[in-house]
């Protein structure tokens, strides 16, 4: 017979599950809001740690920032892009690859 609906759930959440994130960790991301530096060709500012969803934010540091639209798609403000990106791989528990990039770039800065 099949698997029963609590099991299955209880196997989706495990998969998903956010890994927590070391206080060490954590208070090195906080020495690190408002830095800048280049990523993936563009400069982006570390603005916010959510840890409680396993994320940093960063804000683009564009001298003027593409215009938003509204709901109409009319064009209402300018603003900035902002990109989230995983602390931790929710499987094994280790710095995403993307996070590493971060992290170098970020000390690369601190040392200029």
């Amino acid at each position: 017979m099949g698997e029963s609906p609590a099991r299955k759930l209880d196997s989706v959440s495990q998969m998903t599950h956010i890994r927590t994130i070391d206080a060490a960790l954590l208070q090195r991301l906080r020495t690190l809001l408002g830095h800048r530096c280049e990523l993936d060709g563009q400069v982006w500012r570390l603005i916010d740690i959510v840890p409680g969803e396993g994320l940093v934010v960063l804000e683009s540091d564009l001298a003027r920032p593409p215009i938003q639209m509204d709901q109409y798609g009319r064009a209402s403000h300018r603003a900035n892009a902002i990109r989230q990106i995983r602390i931790l791989d929710p499987v094994e528990g280790a710095l995403t690859l993307e996070m590493q990039d971060l992290l170098d770039c970020l000390k690369s800065t601190l040392r200029a």
